[in-house]
């Protein structure tokens, strides 16, 4: 199951952004993400669990797993570097947005953009890596 992670960790109890060392009026979980730059390249792709166990989604390079529950779908999205005539890094296969390894009951994917970012069916986002 996907829990929603966005923005740095909350405060600790009783204690504000503010006293953190951060002027936000805001507490910090609810600040909200950086706009991707509209000239940067995306990719989409789309994950959906059409068997009948959860589907261990895991995202590379960071090492980072969510479970997939049966029916679900979520969106894998990469952002590629803005004016670049290569704007993936690529793993082992050059250029290319996305690489999949596919194993029983688990996916890993490599995401090769500068930013990615899991969403749900609804397009909200669910989990962002700088």
């Amino acid at each position: 199951m996907f829990w929603r992670r966005l923005g740095d960790p909350a405060p600790a109890a009783g204690e504000t952004a503010a006293a953190q060392g951060e002027s936000a009026a805001l507490p910090v979980e609810e600040a909200a993400p950086e706009p991707i730059d509209p000239a940067a390249p995306v990719a989409r792709l789309p994950v959906t669990n059409s068997g009948q166990e959860r589907l261990t989604l895991i995202l590379e390079p960071w090492a980072w797993d969510e479970c997939v529950e049966p029916g679900e779908t979520v969106t894998v999205v990469t952002v590629g570097t803005p004016g670049s005539d290569r704007p993936w890094s690529g793993t082992t296969v050059p250029n290319e947005p996305f690489q999949l390894d596919h194993h029983p009951d688990t996916l890993v994917v490599w995401a090769n953009g500068d930013l990615t970012i899991i969403e749900d069916a609804s397009g909200n986002e669910l989990i962002r890596w700088p």
